[in-house]
């Protein structure tokens, strides 16, 4: 009994030496979670229940998801093609098939001999598959006041009223020397010949000239312009071009002139002469009085009042050109163009006759036509 109490008082200071207990762990590695110390085949760490690396209860990493979606993926779409090509078999399939009778049987009819009518017949009616009516005879039959028998059809007179005749020309009596057998005189035989009142008669051809009568035949004459019907048209804006008054050329004096001057850079003028007609008109010609023949120009017209903002427009009807225009000289504007008449009129000038002093001059616009 000493022994054992001996040994009990000795046990606490044995334990409170310093050597300790020989077998203390030493910590191998972290937990990746919390940071507790774990040893070399624990699975699980103590504090946070996170697996120890490399252990089956270790998170799966991207790759195994991934890995598992992709497969899932796959077998979705094999699936699902799997199931279209099917589908589509089975409707090829449905569509060839023959159609699938009534079961009613099929009856053959004999060629050429029609099916029975679904019309209802009328009484009286005639043709195939309709019964006569009858006929009743006797001396009865037909009288006004007589009985019809049953089921007999009236009867109809075939005598129709006399209806006067038309348009049938009247014979006239023969005269006394028909009678006597002499032949008829040249005026009897010429009235018996003349034609009838509805005979239509030729048109008049003198006189005044009727209604659509062309333009053709009314002569062309000079069109009276306006004092403020003529301007300058100058699209292309040039720079140092100058012009005079375009009244000048309509004022019927022919010492007064419009004129243009560009600079001698070899270029075209592009500008020109407009006027307004007032009306439309059928073009017959062209005379300008000029102080510097020799220049070119463009002739064009326009069918409405507005006026085209570019000579490349296409309202603007190309009439003709004149390569070198003479004082004085008439230029040809019938027929030309798309249009019968026109209500503007523009002479473009292209071209000086001289390129070293590039100016041209109208002193006087006159123009014939038919409106």
């Amino acid at each position: 009994m000493a022994l054992l109490l001996r040994d009990r008082e000795a046990s606490p200071e044995a334990a409170a030496q310093p050597g300790g207990d020989p077998r203390v762990l030493v910590p191998d590695f972290a937990c990746e979670t919390c940071g507790a110390a774990m040893v070399a085949g624990q699975d699980w760490c103590l504090e946070c229940g996170t697996a120890a690396r490399g252990r089956l209860g270790a998170r799966p990493g991207w790759r195994a998801a991934s890995t598992v979606v992709g497969l899932t993926l796959l077998l979705v779409c094999g699936a699902v093609m799997a199931s279209y090509a099917a589908l589509t078999s089975e409707a090829e399939r449905t569509a060839s098939a023959p159609a699938a009778g009534n079961g009613a049987p099929i009856v053959a009819q004999a060629p050429g001999v029609p099916g029975p009518a679904s019309t209802t017949i009328q009484p009286g009616a005639t043709g195939p598959g309709t019964t006569p009516p009858a006929v009743t005879t006797g001396p009865a039959a037909g009288l006004p006041g007589a009985p019809a028998a049953p089921g007999a059809r009236p009867v109809i007179p075939t005598t129709r009223p006399a209806t006067p005749a038309t348009n049938t020309p009247l014979t006239p009596p023969a005269g006394p020397s028909t009678r006597a057998g002499v032949s008829p005189s040249p005026q009897s035989t010429a009235q018996s010949s003349a034609p009838s009142r509805s005979t239509a008669r030729p048109p008049a051809t003198g006189g005044r000239p009727q209604q659509g009568t062309s333009a053709a035949s009314v002569t062309p004459q000079v069109i009276a312009l306006k004092s403020g019907a003529a301007r300058t048209y100058d699209p292309a804006k040039r720079a140092g071009a100058e012009f005079g008054p375009g009244a000048n050329a309509v004022d019927g004096k022919a010492n007064t002139v419009w004129d243009v001057t560009v600079p001698a850079d070899g270029k075209p003028i592009g500008a020109g002469l407009l006027v307004d007609l007032g009306q439309p008109y059928a073009l017959e010609s062209l005379r300008l009085a000029t102080p510097t023949p020799g220049f070119r120009v463009e002739l064009y017209g326009a069918v409405g009042k507005e006026v085209p903002e570019d000579i490349l427009d296409k309202r603007w009807h190309h009439l003709t050109d004149d390569k070198s225009v003479a004082d004085g000289k008439a230029i040809s504007l019938k027929g030309k163009g798309d249009a019968d008449k026109y209500r503007l009129f523009l002479v473009y000038v292209t071209a000086a006759a001289e390129p070293a002093d590039p100016r041209v001059a109208i002193g006087e616009v006159t123009l014939r036509g038919t409106p």
